[in-house]
Parts: structure tokens; sequence; C-alpha cells
């Protein structure tokens, strides 16, 4: 299973035509729905779309646990792709499909014949959408798991969200409009039922209220698409930031870890701002690898342990806080000095920065005369430690 896509199902059926509105519902709340009827398609489409539900409808539990085995012989990890597999079966093949659900050949069976009750096919696979994200979501944020891949996966879910978003609007108006509806109808009931009244009053009255029923639920619809709107375009602009941020932390991962005899590390995520302080420091003598993320960094500090790091505190993958409390924790660099750089409007990082016992807090753009004396203040001062231990 794949968290880094939009949720997929797959319906294995000979035939949708005797569930057409079933199909057509699915496929209005999950878009990513799709069909096959032969082993070959299913496989294709399985891997393909790295299918995260299965429904299997062929007529008879046997012939679907048939079907199934045949897709895992095909020996392209379809039991690791497919998340759950759900069996269609009638209401005189409940305890059949009890029992293969109970040897976990398929996780759960939904009664197809009689269709008494489509809405809760919906909600198992709103379940299992739900599930799956829950999911990722733990596995992106474990210990040890911050690897570009992974915050990569976790852009592309905020990336695919809208989908998910749109299809709550839906179904809250949808619900909403049902709900207006039922009542305006049940008051109209009451009042034309409740008294003794003329025919033509009756039809004066309906019209009366359908009329007034119809003109609230239009100015219901329209706040709601601006809503919607709103939502829509706030989203729009998070999708957009998550792109950007999954395209420069793929860049920044390609990009080769060269070690030199340098023994700082200039961590800035801005390029004219970095390549400002690196010419600074050059036209000084001094040599400074440098960084244009946190996960680049981390990893360079891994088998590298320099005597200074410069660190901006607005960092693009995660908090430079929680970078430089892991610098802090790592004893191969309790000699390490930490110079945070920090911009007007980042007092409270920088206080925070200054109780995690940074060595020098600068603020931006910087002065040079002002981080050159920093920059050869620090560096003797590790030399008096080292001549002191």
């Amino acid at each position: 299973m794949s968290s880094s896509k939009r949720f997929s199902v797959l319906l294995v059926i000979k035939s949708t035509e005797e569930i057409q509105s079933l199909c057509n519902m699915i496929k209005r709340h999950f878009p990513r729905f799709y069909t096959a009827s032969t082993e070959e398609e299913a496989v294709k489409l399985i891997v393909e779309h790295q299918i995260d539900v299965l429904l299997l409808g062929l007529d008879g539990i046997k012939n679907n646990e048939v079907f199934y085995l045949h897709l895992l012989s095909a020996k392209k990890n379809v039991e690791k792709i497919v998340f759950k597999r759900i069996v269609f079966c009638s209401r005189e093949e409940l305890k059949e499909a009890f029992g293969i659900c109970n040897k976990d050949v398929f996780d759960d069976y939904f009664i197809i014949r009689p269709l008494y009750d489509p809405y809760h096919l919906l909600l198992r696979l709103r379940f299992i959408r739900r599930e799956i994200t829950e999911r990722a979501d733990k596995s992106i944020l474990a210990a040890g798991e911050c690897s570009v891949e992974n915050l990569c996966e976790y852009f592309d879910q905020i990336i695919n969200c809208d989908n998910e978003i749109t299809d709550l609007n839906e179904d809250n108006y949808a619900k909403l409009m049902e709900l207006v509806s039922f009542s305006m109808k049940h008051m109209k009931e009451k009042i034309i039922d409740g008294g003794d009244i003329t025919e033509q009053s009756r039809k004066n009255i309906s019209s009366l209220i359908d009329t007034h029923a119809q003109k609230h639920m239009q100015e219901v619809g329209v706040h709601q698409k601006g809503a919607n709107g709103q939502v829509q375009a706030k989203l729009n602009s998070v999708v957009g930031t998550a792109q950007q941020k999954k395209t420069k932390l793929q860049a920044e991962s390609e990009n080769p870890i060269v070690f030199d005899d340098s023994n700082i590390l200039l961590l800035e995520d801005e390029v004219e701002q970095r390549d400002e302080i690196k010419s600074i420091l050059d036209g000084a003598g001094y040599k400074a690898q440098i960084s244009g993320s946190a996960l680049h960094a981390m990893k360079l500090l891994k088998n590298w342990k320099p005597d200074i790091i410069l660190v901006d505190l607005t960092l693009p993958d995660m908090s430079a806080l929680f970078v430089i409390d892991q610098i802090k924790q790592d004893p191969e660099m309790s000699h390490t000095r930490i110079m945070v750089l920090a911009k007007p409007g980042d007092s409270q990082n920088a206080k925070e920065a200054m109780k995690q016992g940074v060595h020098e807090v600068m603020l931006k753009p910087l002065d040079k005369d002002m981080l050159l004396f920093k920059m050869g203040h620090n560096l003797d001062a590790i030399k008096l430690a080292a001549e002191k231990s």
C-alpha cells in the first residue's frame, strides 16, 4: 500500500449493469474507482494505480476466492499493494462469507443481493481511507523516518487532500439540503392537515411554502459555494507551498554530500543570503560547507562534526529548534558553537534558541564586520577550551 497517492478502489465483476447505480455512487465519492472483469485487467490496474481496496463482486463466494488466489499467484506483490479486500455476497451466503473472512482470505463482506444499504459501503470505504491516512502519518512522523522519500510522501498527501475535502463539502451540503427539504415538507404537511381549510387554501399555502423554501435553499447554496471557494483558495495556497517544498527537497537530496577540510557549516535555505554569507567567510579565509535544508545538514552531521554551525531560524523542511536540539544531544559535538541567524520577526524562536544554549544570535541582514568578529571570537573560545582540557 502506498500512501503517496489518492485513495483508489477496484471492483472485479463480470458486468456492472445490475449495480450501475451503486458504481455511480462510489465513483462520485471516490473518483479513483475502477472496474475489471478478468485477472489480467485486475492485476494491471492494481499495479498501475496502486489499488487500496479490492471489491470482489463475482457470482458466488468460491468464485471470488479462486479469483483472488489467482491474483496472488501472479507474483506482482498484489497482497502488499492492496490494503483491504471486501467480498460481495447474497443474503443466503452470509454464513459462508463470514467463514471465509474469519479465515482472513477477505477482510470484510458486503450484502449485494438484495442491496439493502448502499450507503453503508461508502462508510466502510471512507473509514478505510481514514485508516490509511492515519497509518501513513504515523509512519512518516515516527522516529528515524524523516527521509526525503517519506517527507515527499507527506507533501503528496497534502497535495492530494483537495479531493477528500471536496468529497466532504459535497456530502455536508447534500445532507443539509436533505434535512431542510424534509423539514419544510413536514412543516407543510402539519400546516395543511392541521386545520379545517378549503382545497384552494391548501394549494395556496403549499405554493407559498414551496416558494419560500426554494428561495432560502438557493441562498444556502450560494453561501455554501462561497464558503467552499474560500476553503479551496486556502487549500490551493497550502498545496502550492507543499509542492514547492517537495520540489526543493528532491533537488536538495540529489546534491552530493562533499566533505572537505571545512570546520564551519552554514545552514541557510535562502540562496542569495547563503551566497552572501559564504562570500564573506571565504574572503576572510574561512572554509564553510553550505546546506539549504535541515535534512541535508543532518546527513552531513552524521559523519562530520564542525566547530561552528550557523543556523537560519526559518528552515523549509523542519524546525530549526529541533536541529539545534539534535546538535546539542550529540556528544561528539559538545565543542561545537552554534550561531543563530534570525529575522526581525523571529524574536520568540530566538528566545527559545537561547534557552537551548546557542552561543550567538545574529540579526539578518548580517553586518560583515560583526559576523567576522563573532566568528573569530567563537573559534578562539574553542581553542581555549581545547587547551584547558
